[in-house]
């Protein structure tokens, strides 16, 4: 069985309750979201299970709670690289 391609964009502005959830995909419609992420050299995480849960949340939505930790681990790991010059 060939694996279902997912993938999510999100989006946090400092005094957001949460990240948001600003496209997202499945499918070709995944592989459409890649291809613009890096045609803007925008970093790409990847973690099935999240996007396994993030490319069904609404587009404009919060993240789910349940999402958070990593979410916020995968920001700070982004936040340092971008400090630290890994990218």
């Amino acid at each position: 069985m060939k694996k279902r391609n997912k993938a999510a964009a999100l989006s946090y502005t400092k005094g957001d309750e949460a990240p948001i959830v600003i496209a997202s995909g499945k499918n070709g419609a995944a592989d459409r979201l890649l291809e613009i992420a890096r045609q803007h050299d925008i970093e790409i995480i990847h973690d099935d299970i999240l996007a396994d849960i993030l490319s069904d949340v609404t587009i404009g939505s919060c993240i789910p709670s349940e999402t958070y930790a990593a979410v916020a681990a995968i920001f700070a790991f982004l936040e340092k690289g971008i400090k630290e010059d890994w990218f």
